[in-house]
């Protein structure tokens, strides 16, 4: 390929129109970089049946990184019990404390451990984003009256009994059913199990599908409530009503809408990835597909790829964009050849290209322009998404062994994070500087970073631009690929040269160091209730309306050692009632022998009990609740609490 000379341009055209520099959308507020905290088929022997507790000791490292949240997996029970990936999802209501599918755990932990994992994240600046699986559901019993797929009644295990739990289905809660007698289209087809029919009589439907949407309306508000997660990222969104992902929102997040929440609707199609976000009157983002499938033929194509139109080929809507590269969707095997200096690593054609059944090729990344991708999805607008198996080598024997202390890295991607962090890309208009090249494109994130990107496969390309860095400033390349820093003329122009098949960021000199995020406290709140929870054996007996003459169960929170718990005690009707926090054992395990903290006083739905202590030691301090006076009839209570965890431990 020949060398070119690449002057300035001064006017370029995104979508057809003529923009001039300065005049395109600024990041938005929600300018985040998440980590898909999982892979397909993720295991740690380290931690068997736990990768909650592997994710809770990673955290330290990922805010060292300088990620601000995490996306972890579907925290209910699925039909495949612990071979279960969660996307086959059972009881909704089943977080990893009942006994059913073969397992009282998930796949990925307890829902002890759960709960743990979001309060560390907190403890580390780090919000947490769980899959919400709402298309589908499976591992029904047989109804010989439901049409088409029999499997389609659900009964879920209570506290009383193996019947009563919350959400029961049934063959008319899904397609077909006779408000809605429809097989075929992206809302009715059913893809992985009985397909949950939403469908209102404003859309079409009927009951059955308002007792679906309320329902799941109730769950997300329950979930946000128990968990204390920050946001949420949505499966298969093309395969239900987008104005159900608006509602469940609305309800369970509220206004403003600056959370994280980005939907997954697979299509490569600009128009419709933004029709469905502004479905969601922009509670929801989308996953940038149309990106995606851009960078992935920037690979494809070896060094033959017009690098001027991949800003065209962003989404328009990016309020709330994901850009990102690969997922658990893209790749479900082993990066086979992902070994420096493999000759491999550009061949377009070979089995590395497909495993199994994902979506699109995958992008693998140690090709030599893997980083050129990624510097791509980090410097346009929105929250880029890194995932597992591109931010750690996971290809060797430390696969299913990894230490969350020195798992390797890709450096590449260590410092592309930095930069985006460090240089405060968010707080920059977005700028296309330069776009005349076949393989040159230049973004400004205006006045905090110069980002060039080079598809080129042997020669270095350089390019006079305009910045918004003012005159006479000095810059420092943080990518490393220049050892001397550079300064902007009287205009504030700098020339920049870009390695082949590299990536540079240039930004103001001087700036050095990690990162220190916040220390969040964590709130959840758990209900008990006769139709949550499950009091058989080996399950944790979590659940049950409050009665006297015995301790309900709540649940469990992990406590930093020295720190401050508050517990809110609320009961439907008034109600004398007694709250019992039981101390950890030394090790931090639940034990009932160590002493506890107690108080009785009066509670309502208005007027809870209040409690306030300072934890000994640090571990599980279980809440337990019951009636003081044995005339007072059983009630449901919620117990809301709000706590600290550690940030490190080496008690889990």
């Amino acid at each position: 390929m020949p060398k070119r000379v690449i002057g300035l341009l001064l006017v370029f055209t995104i979508s057809g129109g003529l923009l001039l520099p300065g005049a395109l959308w600024s990041n938005p507020w929600n300018g985040k970089v998440v980590l898909q905290a999982f892979w397909w088929d993720c295991w740690n022997a380290r931690y068997p049946q736990d990768w909650y507790t592997y994710l809770a000791k990673l955290c330290p490292r990922l805010r060292d990184l300088g990620f601000d949240g995490i996306w972890i997996p579907s925290p209910v029970k699925g039909n495949a019990g612990i071979n279960s990936m969660g996307y086959d999802v059972f009881d909704h209501y089943d977080l990893g404390d009942k006994d059913q599918k073969g397992t009282v755990a998930t796949r990925f932990g307890d829902k002890d451990g759960l709960l743990r994992l979001i309060a560390v994240a907190h403890a580390n600046g780090l919000e947490v984003y769980p899959d919400i699986v709402l298309n589908q559901v499976m591992g029904g019993e047989k109804d010989s009256a439901a049409p088409g797929d029999p499997f389609k009644r659900f009964r879920y295990p209570s506290f009383p009994d193996a019947q009563g739990g919350r959400w029961p289905k049934d063959h008319w809660n899904f397609h077909p059913n006779p408000d809605h007698w429809c097989t075929t289209g992206d809302w009715c087809e059913q893809l992985f199990g009985p397909d949950v029919c939403y469908l209102d009589a404003a859309q079409g439907g009927g009951g059955n599908g308002q007792y679906m949407h309320d329902k799941a309306r109730q769950w997300l508000v329950w979930l946000q409530k128990q968990t204390g997660a920050d946001g949420f990222r949505f499966d298969a969104v093309k395969h239900f009503p987008a104005y159900v992902v608006e509602d469940l929102l609305s309800h369970a997040l509220g206004d403003p809408i600056t959370y994280f929440a980005v939907g997954e609707y697979v299509d490569n199609q600009q128009q419709l990835l933004d029709a469905w976000a502004g479905q969601t009157r922009n509670r929801a983002g989308t996953f940038d597909f149309a990106l995606r499938a851009t960078l992935a033929a920037m690979l494809e194509a070896g060094g033959f790829f017009d690098m001027g139109r991949l800003p065209a080929d962003q989404q328009k809507n990016r309020l709330k964009t994901v850009p990102f590269v690969n997922n658990h969707d893209t790749w479900r095997g082993v990066f086979w050849d992902s070994e420096p200096g493999s000759a491999q690593h550009d061949d377009r054609s070979d089995d590395w290209r497909r495993n199994r059944d994902e979506l699109a090729p995958t992008i693998d990344p140690d090709n030599p322009r893997a980083d050129v991708a990624y510097a791509a999805a980090l410097a346009v607008d929105g929250s880029p998404m890194v995932y597992y198996e591109d931010l750690f080598v996971n290809s060797g024997p430390e696969r299913f062994n990894a230490d969350p202390a020195d798992h390797p890295v890709r450096a590449y991607l260590v410092n592309l994070i930095w930069c985006h962090q460090k240089l405060n890309f968010k707080d920059g208009s977005y700028l296309v500087r330069y776009q005349g090249s076949p393989d040159l494109l230049v973004i400004e994130r205006r006045g905090q970073a110069l980002i060039g990107l080079n598809d080129h496969g042997t020669d270095w390309l350089d390019v006079l631009v305009q910045t918004d860095f003012g005159p006479r400033v000095k810059l420092h390349d943080y990518s490393g690929a220049h050892p001397d820093d550079m300064e902007t003329d009287e205009q504030g122009r700098v020339k920049m040269a870009v390695p082949p098949m590299g990536y540079v960021v240039w930004g103001p000199a001087g700036i050095t160091g990690g990162f220190a995020l916040p220390a969040r406290r964590t709130m959840q709140e758990f209900q008990l209730d006769d139709d949550l929870g499950d009091a058989r054996e080996p399950a944790p007996g979590y659940g049950g309306k409050i009665r006297a003459g015995a301790y309900r169960t709540a649940g469990s929170i992990w406590t930093a050692a020295h720190s401050t718990v508050k517990i809110w005690v609320f009961t439907e009707g008034a109600k004398r009632i007694q709250l019992r926090v039981a101390k950890p054992a030394a090790d931090g395990s639940q034990s009932k022998q160590h002493g506890h903290y107690l108080k009785t006083a009066p509670a309502s739905n208005t007027i809870p009990l209040f409690l306030a202590f300072e934890t000994d030691r640090e571990g599980y301090h279980q809440l337990a609740v019951g009636i003081a006076h044995e005339d007072q009839s059983p009630t449901r209570a919620y117990v809301k609490v709000e706590y600290e965890a550690p940030a490190v431990s080496d008690k889990f």
